[in-house]
């Protein structure tokens, strides 16, 4: 499957992108008003990774954080 850890799953996710203008009140403004609303897509960052795994070489796309948690066992 495309843009999926292979070792934890991790995959995209569907977040708000959020639009302000305006002063914030502590800075002394009326405050921030939201003026646009749009919805963006963040994937994780996908290595591609060559693992011995039992005496032979597999090719793996792990996200940067298992590959981490890889090396450091």
């Amino acid at each position: 499957m495309a843009k999926v850890c292979e070792m934890c799953g991790k995959g995209p996710i569907v977040v708000n992108s959020v639009i302000r203008r305006g002063k914030a009140r502590a800075a002394g403004g009326v405050g921030r008003k939201v003026t646009g609303i749009s919805k963006t897509r963040q994937v994780p960052n996908l290595q591609k990774v060559t693992i011995r795994k039992e005496g032979a070489s597999v090719r793996l796309r792990l996200c940067t954080k298992c590959m981490r948690a890889a090396t450091a066992a």
